[in-house]
């Protein structure tokens, strides 16, 4: 730790004095920004209903298109989703995915600062809901005890919904295999960071509050980007590319073998 002089501390903490107050400024600042944010919020909608709208008659003009074919715009949110969530999304998802018909975000400023993830399904053999929500709640205020770590508003907390599935067997088997619907079922931080479990969910928490302002920031207003494939998500597409170098490893390997079996035999 450097060692300062007594003048030099005095200064630092008429330093820190000034950062603390752009902090209050930054504070203001957001909370300007979020409430003009839900001021647009209609406007926003009346641009997303005709978005709606425009997906709608679509599937009327084609008699609701090929279920089977997820490249088309019938199944538009399935597209976009899976531009975006390539990793979370199962085969089994996707038969389910074709149901959605829309995607939107709700903010609130009061009594909490809040935002809601709605996703809306057509009536479907999976589940009742016609909507499943996901509810991200913002801090933005320092720290009481540590004001100085400030870096803007945060989530703090998550909540999701419950899936009333019509029929408990083994289409949502959550032991059995990993699902996209899983993000309306986060799990619960444990109060006591030295619980064994601690780090390993406050991450799997860290990543879910980034996935949920990506939804909000990125996907609904970019939806028809991410469906033509002009936006496509970093992870997903290292994933990809991930996927694809070992697709030719193991071609490779594959090949490598044959040519030795093949040397073998002509030995």
């Amino acid at each position: 730790e450097p060692k300062y002089t007594e003048d030099e501390k005095k200064c630092i903490v008429d330093l820190k004095k000034l950062y603390l107050d752009t902090i209050k400024l930054d504070v203001d600042l957001q909370k300007e920004i979020y409430n003009l944010e839900k001021s647009y919020e209609s406007k926003h909608n009346e641009i997303y209903d005709k978005r709606n709208k425009l997906l709608e008659d679509f599937k009327k003009q084609t008699h609701g298109g090929d279920a089977g074919e997820q490249g088309n715009v019938a199944n538009f949110w399935l597209k976009v989703l899976k531009a975006s969530y390539t990793e979370f999304i199962s085969k089994r998802d996707e038969k389910i995915l074709v149901y959605l018909v829309d995607i939107r975000a709700k903010l609130y400023n009061e009594p909490v600062v809040k935002f809601v993830i709605e996703f809306y399904f057509e009536p479907n053999d999976y589940f009742t809901n016609r909507i499943l929500t996901k509810t991200y709640y913002l801090n933005c205020l320092p720290d009481a005890d540590d004001p100085l770590s400030y870096d803007g508003a945060e989530i703090y907390k998550c909540e999701g919904c419950k899936v009333d599935w019509k029929h408990s067997e083994k289409e949502h088997d959550k032991k059995a295999f990993t699902s996209f619907f899983d993000f309306f079922n986060p799990p619960t931080l444990p109060d006591d960071p030295e619980d064994p479990n601690y780090c390993d969910i406050n991450a799997i928490l860290q990543n879910d509050f980034e996935l949920g302002f990506y939804l909000k920031e990125r996907v609904i207003p970019k939806a028809i980007m991410f469906f033509t494939g002009e936006i496509a998500d970093c992870q997903s597409s290292e994933s990809e590319s991930d996927s694809d170098e070992d697709d030719d490893d193991e071609e490779d390997e594959d090949n490598s073998s044959t040519n030795s079996a093949a040397a073998n035999t002509n030995a």
